[in-house]
């Protein structure tokens, strides 16, 4: 797993849905760091919401996808503006790993039976998978379109994480936005994702 700056906090998020109002996360207060270390005490979302865990950078936030987008969640950097304001995106389905993958991140299989991305710009790309006891994942770097304030909209200017990660039953799937940032911070919660017990 890559740090970034050495801090972490971990997004705790629970099953119930992302539509409901309120703040999105509650932040304890930062713990007094160590001399040797520095970190941040977790940032957990309120209770109910995904069934997933996972870590991202201290000063992102953890908030609800738009209301037609359930079990669904963003991670923003609110120091950032428009679209490079979401830096990847996690969204809970009921379903194994392979179908969960094919209907939402675009993984097929091909006619030699490899499994290949069909979402991104030019080529398909081989899909790798990874995994351990108890979860399993599959994931692809696409080249994607991404929007700049200065210079507009670069139709293959990015580089977008598309992951799918599953404990059998459940399957999350992860995407960025093209942007660096957006693909490190993306890279990291697949590393760290975990499913919550039923």
């Amino acid at each position: 797993m890559r740090a970034i700056s050495g801090l972490a906090a971990m997004a705790a998020i629970a099953l119930t849905g992302c539509g409901d109002s309120g703040p999105a996360v509650e932040a304890p207060p930062a713990a007094v760091p160590a001399p040797e270390a520095t970190q941040t005490a977790p940032a957990v979302a309120r209770p109910g919401a995904l069934g997933v865990t996972f870590e991202h950078a201290p000063g992102l936030a953890v908030m609800p996808c738009e209301a037609e987008t359930p079990s669904c969640v963003d991670v923003v950097d609110r120091a950032r503006t428009g679209d490079e304001a979401r830096l990847f995106r996690v969204q809970v389905f009921d379903g194994p790993l392979e179908a969960v993958a094919a209907e939402e991140a675009g993984f097929a299989r091909d006619a030699d039976g490899r499994l290949m991305t069909t979402y991104g710009r030019f080529e398909p790309v081989a899909v790798e998978a990874f995994g351990e006891p108890g979860r399993q994942g599959l994931r692809a770097v696409v080249t994607c379109g991404i929007s700049d304030p200065e210079t507009g909209f670069h139709a293959a200017g990015g580089e977008c994480l598309w992951a799918a990660v599953s404990d059998g039953g459940r399957t999350a799937v992860l995407s960025s936005n093209g942007l660096p940032a957006g693909l490190e911070a993306a890279e990291r919660g697949v590393a760290t994702l975990r499913f919550a017990p039923e």
